[in-house]
């Protein structure tokens, strides 16, 4: 092996090192840290809605103010969150691709198979949770809708029942729209 070779394996070899250390213990915990926080943050509304109901009777304003938070805030907060999740998952995704490729120019390059964790991990770890953690998100976005229009004190009747059956038809949709995608962007990059 001549020594401009020596010195492209040492930069490939520094590359890949540094990738595969992001990938495996920087980017899990950011992704992770996004599902703690949005979990941390709809317990501090359910025990702020807690201690407003075990006040006694809510003056009209504050109950607005409790479902909106209910209605809009937690379902718009759910789906930002999941979406910023799935786009730390689509980036561990494409550093995965790239450390694969790095790996084949290693291996060419040494004429043996040095390096495989990319490979390996590829054809014999576990699917990543994308679908668990979209139902997680979408769930606690239709839950938090309904929770809101009950809150309001509003009676099942037919206007009710009409709006929850659009929130779910609703929610449903841009699920089946985002798991499509998702299987389209991240999980076709999985295989080899």
């Amino acid at each position: 092996m001549s020594d401009e070779q020596k010195q492209s394996l040492e930069v490939m070899l520094k590359d890949y090192e540094i990738h595969k250390t992001y990938s495996t213990s920087v980017s899990p915990g950011i992704r992770y840290n996004l599902i703690s926080m949005t979990l941390a943050t709809i317990g501090i509304i359910i025990s702020g809605t807690m201690i407003a109901l075990a006040g006694g009777e809510l003056t009209d304003l504050v109950a607005w103010m409790v479902a909106g938070l209910w209605i809009a805030f937690v379902p718009a907060f759910c789906l930002t969150v999941m979406y910023v999740w799935l786009g730390e998952e689509q980036r561990m995704m494409r550093m995965g691709d790239y450390n694969r490729k790095v790996e084949e120019r290693i291996n060419r390059l040494l004429a043996d198979d040095a390096l495989a964790w990319e490979t390996f991990k590829r054809r014999n770890s576990i699917k990543y949770p994308e679908i668990l953690i979209m139902a997680l998100f979408f769930g606690l976005s239709l839950v938090s809708s309904v929770a809101g229009v009950i809150l309001l004190g509003v009676h099942f009747h037919l206007v009710v029942v009409w709006v929850l059956v659009g929130e779910s038809v609703a929610h449903g949709a841009f699920a089946l729209y985002t798991l499509f995608t998702v299987k389209r962007t991240i999980l076709t990059s999985e295989k080899v």
